[in-house]
């Protein structure tokens, strides 16, 4: 049975992964973290993954990579070329979280990586986030920030430059601001701030997404691809709260979304900072998207209704696990 983090991948009894030998790279005896690529030395994990495949009866081989630190192109590299020149006999497909352009020999499914786990670290409170209303809300968006990096750091600044910070709930974790009202007595680890806190604690934001029109996420990798084009589990909490995604990332990440069938009201705001590198460009986008949200979006402090009726289709569809199976066994066949 394939797993995310505990999630098992399953379409009612069927699992459509029977056939295959899975391999995955999250668990491989050198346990990829923040490595030095240039350095690092890949031949244990060439020939861990070379064993598997020899010792497997089955005709058929998935090698799996949902996190975020080990790209195709390293794997390709010191990895895949050599296990397709020892010729084992063996059908590969890669399911990777890395959405750059490949020109493989292999088959290559993008794997919406961290859809299974953001259901799983909130699964005890699935069905009060589903009963989430078209309430009165008196804040235009939420952005929670994380870790410092550059474009965080520029997005902060153009939110302060244009007076938009008043309008929105705004995290910036590494200066030890936070949305959240009640902090945990592990906030900070001798004297250092703990960034992993958050991760699963998506429901203690509750009342905060319920009180906003819009979430603007800053992903973990923008524009250079750092180890691969991935994202994270910061994609999928506005299709899990049922608000109006705007994702900050690498570009043409729509795409990927789109196809795996969910709305992001491309019809009513500009989608278009997808599509560009230049990050003032994305901002300024965004920022007009606010204007529209705000003022043909709502009516009365509420959600239009059928904007509203959109976003719980949503909802709907990412709380369904069986849409992301569908997606894999689409991307898989196809």
């Amino acid at each position: 049975m394939f797993t995310a983090d505990g999630v098992s991948i399953f379409q009612n009894s069927e699992d459509i992964f029977r056939k295959y030998e899975l391999i995955d790279l999250d668990r491989t005896p050198q346990n990829f973290g923040e490595l030095d690529h240039k350095k690092t030395d890949f031949m244990p994990t060439y020939k861990w993954v070379k064993s598997r495949i020899k010792k497997t009866s089955k005709p058929k081989i998935i090698i799996h990579k949902k996190g975020e630190i080990f790209g195709l192109v390293t794997f390709k590299e010191h990895i895949l070329d050599k296990i397709l020149e020892d010729n084992l006999g063996k059908e590969i497909i890669l399911i990777f979280n890395d959405y750059q352009k490949f020109d493989l020999p292999v088959k290559l499914v993008y794997d919406l990586s961290w859809w299974s786990d953001v259901l799983s670290q909130n699964s005890k409170n699935i069905n009060k986030i589903k009963n989430i209303k078209n309430v009165k809300r008196t804040k235009l968006f939420l952005s929670r920030n994380n870790k410092e990096k550059e474009y965080r750091v520029k997005w902060i600044e153009f939110l302060e430059n244009h007076d938009l910070k008043k309008d929105g709930y705004v995290s910036e974790v590494w200066n030890k601001i936070y949305i959240e009202k009640n902090l945990p007595s592990d906030i900070n680890i001798d004297g250092e701030i703990n960034y992993d806190w958050t991760y699963n604690n998506d429901f203690n934001l509750f009342d905060n997404y319920q009180n906003v029109f819009c979430e603007v996420i800053t992903e973990s990798g923008v524009s250079t691809p750092t180890f691969g084009h991935w994202t994270s589990e910061k994609t999928w909490r506005p299709f899990l709260f049922g608000v109006i995604p705007m994702i900050i990332t690498f570009k043409d990440w729509d795409f990927y979304l789109k196809d795996a069938g969910f709305d992001l009201f491309e019809d009513v705001i500009d989608t278009s900072f997808y599509h560009t590198t230049n990050l003032h460009q994305k901002f300024m986008i965004i920022k007009e998207n606010f204007k529209i949200i705000q003022n043909e979006l709502t009516e009365n402090g509420r959600f239009r209704a059928d904007i509203f009726q959109r976003l719980k289709n949503n909802q709907n569809h990412f709380m369904n696990h069986d849409n992301y199976v569908r997606y894999l066994k689409k991307r898989k066949n196809g």
